[in-house]
């Protein structure tokens, strides 16, 4: 090691940029919590409109099923009805 002496100001000046820039760091990343959380519940309610889009066509598709066998019945009417 070299035997230079680092005075007491240098030091200081050190310490302070040091703590300066940890403090930035602190309220940079305070910032980008406070985005990750904005965004969080963000994609929560996206989430929620999805399951309810999803019951909708879960309900819609049950109907289709319905209507169609109904349809399937009155065409097998029909069909029995007609002469040959």
């Amino acid at each position: 090691m070299s035997e230079e002496k680092i005075s007491l100001d240098l030091l200081g000046a050190r310490v302070g940029v040091l703590t300066a820039e940890m403090r930035d760091l602190q309220v940079r990343f305070g910032a980008l919590e406070q985005r990750f959380g904005a965004m969080e519940g963000r994609l929560g309610g996206i989430e929620t409109r999805l399951g309810a889009l999803e019951q909708r066509f879960g309900a819609q598709e049950e109907r289709m099923t319905r209507m169609l066998a109904f349809l399937v019945r009155i065409a097998e009417r029909i069909d029995a009805t007609r002469p040959e």
